[in-house]
């Protein structure tokens, strides 16, 4: 069995040899296995990585799940300059951290918004916005009036050139946000949270029509080469509650995992956080994968209630810490570990071994090592 099929026949809810091993690998990885600089290629890190991915997962021996042929970009706005939505951006360091500025004059009026970078270890990078395009219904009126439709920039041929060097070896993932959260990169959080209650209407236009831009961007992924579209949903679920969740979000979830599967691609819902309270739900989304049921103290997922709760058509991926077991377990505990997480998910199937999000830096190897080879001792499912 191919490392394609055995990832394809898996989202599709059919048998397999055994549980592929898929830790989440982002790019700070990368950079610390072959001593890559992120300042090298600017504090962004924005660097093609895709057969540097590659030559990492058949070193550790992960299932090629490749995530970083993804366009990284797509909400900079930069490449929708039209004349009428004319974008400026600066980069400063303000009170010691890289900042970026970006300002949108159309017609009417400036919108602006800053986005903070902060170096967080020696690979890694993180990034906020501290400041949203979008602060009443004034501003958000502009978006519908001039911001251009979505055009993929250069960047998407990363996606091809990703599908063409992973071959039968793997599947590749793009990544980007879901509705609640695409909202989020242009109004603030407390904002979004009261909307519904102040004015309902405004909230559903907004988050309807970010949305269905998000529904645009991952349709161009599917068409450059992603078969799986990975969508960040944690503020739809660790923060609102299954109320919120129920009333104001979960009908343009489903609409926008409907969409990802017209266009002939999976799905992975991605919250890493919470959702003890809220996954009940997931199982009326229609999504064909949750990742990444993460365990105290980092969330509240206990693996035995969401192997019960949650449908078993759905692939369930992660519950293995990476914050800190990962880095400071020894590597007969973690094969303890995945060993108990493979004997309780087997007996389901539609598992995918993972960590709950992304190494962090300086992960020991031989723990890493441990990992995958306590996945393939205990993941086969003749076994």
């Amino acid at each position: 069995m191919t490392g394609r099929e055995r990832l394809l026949k898996t989202f599709k809810g059919e048998s397999v040899d055994r549980v592929p091993i898929c830790p989440w690998v982002y790019k700070n990885f990368i950079y610390e296995y072959f001593k890559i600089s992120p300042e090298e290629q600017n504090w962004r890190g924005n660097y093609y990585l895709g057969e540097k991915t590659i030559e990492v997962y058949k070193y550790f021996s992960f299932d090629l799940l490749h995530r970083l042929g993804t366009p990284w970009h797509i909400y900079d706005e930069k490449s929708s300059d039209d004349g009428r939505w004319i974008v400026y951006v600066q980069f400063k360091k303000i009170k010691g951290r890289d900042t970026e500025i970006t300002t949108i004059k159309t017609p009417e009026r400036i919108l602006r918004q800053v986005k903070e970078f902060v170096q967080v270890s020696k690979y890694t990078y993180v990034e906020a916005i501290s400041e949203y395009f979008i602060k009443d219904r004034s501003d958000f009126d502009q978006f519908l009036k001039y911001q251009p439709p979505f055009k993929p920039d250069d960047e998407f041929n990363n996606l091809t050139k990703t599908k063409e060097a992973v071959g039968d070896d793997g599947i590749v993932v793009s990544c980007l946000h879901g509705t609640f959260n695409s909202l989020n990169m242009y109004r603030k959080l407390e904002d979004i949270m009261m909307d519904p209650h102040t004015d309902e209407i405004f909230y559903r236009e907004m988050i309807k029509y970010f949305g269905g831009r998000a529904a645009e961007i991952a349709k161009y992924m599917v068409e450059y080469g992603a078969d799986v579209i990975e969508y960040a949903a944690n503020l739809a679920s660790g923060c609102v509650g299954p109320g919120f969740f129920e009333k104001f979000v979960l009908e343009y979830e489903k609409e926008f995992i409907d969409k990802i599967h017209s266009y002939g691609a999976f799905d992975i819902y991605h919250n890493c956080g919470d959702a003890a309270d809220i996954m009940h739900l997931y199982n009326q989304l229609g999504t064909n994968a949750w990742g990444y049921l993460t365990p105290k103290p980092f969330g509240d997922v206990v693996l035995e209630d969401a192997l019960k709760i949650i449908d078993k058509n759905i692939v369930l991926i992660g519950n293995i810490d990476q914050v800190e077991f990962m880095v400071k377990a020894k590597p007969q505990e973690i094969k303890i570990r995945v060993k108990e997480v493979l004997k309780r998910a087997k007996e389901r199937g539609n598992f995918i071994l993972s960590t709950t999000d992304w190494f962090f830096d300086n992960t020991p190897y031989e723990n890493i090592k441990a990992f995958v080879e306590a996945g393939l001792e205990y993941g086969n499912y003749s076994k």
